[in-house]
């Protein structure tokens, strides 16, 4: 007799697989008595609470489902052989994979090898995959230009007022260097994190793993390999204690990301939450 479970299909099991793995980062969490994550690797940064790292996102993908785009946004690589497709995207889960592995070496050189590896992995790499496999074939537009800007709003602003404003927010806790320090500093998480990783994760991974798999399945994926990105976060001494907070925070905030990119295919609205996330000016405007 054949059963549900066997009739599955493999991107529906993934999809359960990888809904499985954050109910068990937070289910871990709880049970060992962690109910609060680090979101920050900079030393003496405040924890925050679970619901802090799952509500905001939770409640912006509700708000997403609520509020269809005016226009239908375009379906990108649609045009694009599936070999291509294939060959494009398991290049970039390599790459990924292995900035996952390189990540905490280059966290150990003083943080000084980490923004050129990462450039080197999510810029360089991708590019020279993307000229080798189109050979004579089009150009790929996997980010294709936005045809919505207010719908995605709501989900933003809910995202906003939960995780920076409310009671949900954390302080601001760690040291900060010196003016010019921080602002160069703070150029380079721009462009490396709030524009590089939504390009790589959402607008070049993600958009093709969604036209080979679907929509869900690419977003898990997109999202958990999103989460193996902070894997210098993990500490040496506790592992799974690491790589359940990197899924239960950065993990679900790529959901919100993925879905948000998914559903509206405006690039820059997931750079501005990236942005709003990571730019250290913003809790210092904010009086946190």
């Amino acid at each position: 007799m054949t059963t549900p479970a066997s009739r599955l299909s493999p991107t529906g099991l993934f999809t359960g697989l990888a809904l499985a793995a954050f109910a068990a980062a937070y289910a871990g969490l709880i049970a060992t008595g962690h109910t609060g994550v680090t979101p920050s690797a900079d030393p003496g940064a405040s924890r925050l609470s679970l619901w802090g790292a799952a509500l905001p996102p939770l409640a912006a993908m509700a708000l997403a489902r609520l509020v269809p785009p005016r226009r239908e946004p375009p379906a990108p690589l649609a045009e694009l052989r599936r070999d291509r497709l294939l060959k494009e995207a398991w290049a970039l889960v390599a790459a990924a994979v292995l900035f996952a592995c390189v990540a905490p070496i280059a966290r150990g050189g003083l943080d000084l090898l980490y923004p050129p590896v990462k450039v080197l992995l999510l810029l360089v790499v991708p590019l020279v995959v993307f000229r080798v496999f189109r050979g004579d074939g089009p150009k790929a537009r996997a980010i294709p230009a936005p045809v919505t800007w207010l719908a995605p709003l709501p989900a933003i602003v809910a995202w906003f007022l939960l995780a920076q404003v409310s009671p949900l927010a954390v302080p601001l806790s760690q040291n900060l260097p010196d003016p010019v320090t921080l602002a160069v500093a703070s150029l380079v998480t721009l462009l490396t994190a709030s524009v590089l990783e939504e390009i790589f994760y959402r607008g070049w991974l993600q958009t093709r793993l969604e036209a080979l798999y679907g929509r869900w399945p690419a977003v898990m994926a997109s999202s958990l390999l999103f989460a193996s990105l902070h894997t210098s976060h993990i500490p040496p001494a506790a592992p799974a204690l690491g790589v359940a907070t990197i899924v239960a925070f950065q993990g679900v905030f790529g959901l919100m990301q993925g879905y948000l990119w998914a559903r509206y295919r405006n690039i820059w609205a997931v750079i501005l939450i990236h942005t709003l996330v990571n730019l250290v000016y913003v809790p210092i405007l904010l009086g946190r």
